[in-house]
């Protein structure tokens, strides 16, 4: 089953504990929540996934998260 977590408690939880540039595992990566999260929070992800399908739309929603990352207009 899909169980993802909302994305501001991830937010939260990765403001907290880790650091820029730091990696953030999830051993359970399922769709690439934490992983997106932490990806938009300049942070590095390693996500393990045995369901294919759901590497697969984990490995989509990084690849969506580093490019939303990367598109947004830096002020400061």
């Amino acid at each position: 089953h899909i169980c993802p977590l909302q994305l501001d408690t991830i937010e939260r939880i990765i403001h907290l504990y880790s650091n820029e540039g730091e990696t953030v595992l999830s051993p359970f990566g399922g769709i690439g929540s934490e992983g997106f999260q932490a990806l938009k929070m300049n942070r590095k992800s390693v996500s393990i996934e045995l369901k294919e399908s759901y590497f697969k739309l984990n490995e989509a929603n990084h690849k969506a998260a580093v490019l939303e990352r990367d598109s947004v207009l830096q002020l400061f």
